[in-house]
């Protein structure tokens, strides 16, 4: 299992929490910490899924899912990821880029339940072009919809 963030007081504040109550669930006990510094990306533009990615938006009070064969993929992806770096004051980046690995011979949909609710995200990897401080806050904050309960991790 892995978790990530950008803000590193909520990384202190999951690790001291982790010490007085190390189970976390169905009998699962936390024994071991390690903490990864972030990676240099500048490099690199292919990511894989540590979860699928779901992306979602609200149009005329309906909940619509996007799937890696929708074109509007990759500007949902790049939309979602600058409104998370506005929020977080990181600049924006020109050089933004997002879109599946549509050459991945095993994508698909994968159906997820959370809290009774049904979710269609993707198992697609992604690439992502920018300046080296975008993809390292995109690895580790996620990408599209609902990061926050574990959609959209990449490594």
């Amino acid at each position: 299992m892995f978790i990530s963030f950008y803000d590193t007081q909520r990384l202190k504040d999951v690790l001291a929490k982790l010490r007085t109550e190390p189970e976390l669930f169905c009998g699962m006990f936390v024994n071991d910490v390690v903490i990864e510094e972030t990676p240099d990306f500048s490099q690199r533009e292919l990511f894989r899924l540590g979860s699928p990615i779901l992306i979602k938006r609200q149009v005329d009070n309906k909940t619509i899912e996007y799937y890696y064969d929708n074109p509007e993929c990759g500007k949902l992806m790049e939309e979602t990821l600058r409104t998370k770096m506005r929020i977080a004051g990181i600049p924006d980046d020109d050089a933004l880029h997002i879109e599946f690995d549509l050459s991945y011979s095993k994508k698909k949909q994968k159906l997820i339940w959370y809290n009774n609710i049904s979710n269609k995200a993707n198992m697609c990897p992604v690439i992502i072009q920018g300046n080296n401080e975008t993809k390292q806050f995109a690895w580790n904050v996620g990408i599209g919809s609902c990061t926050g309960i574990g959609f959209g991790s990449i490594y």
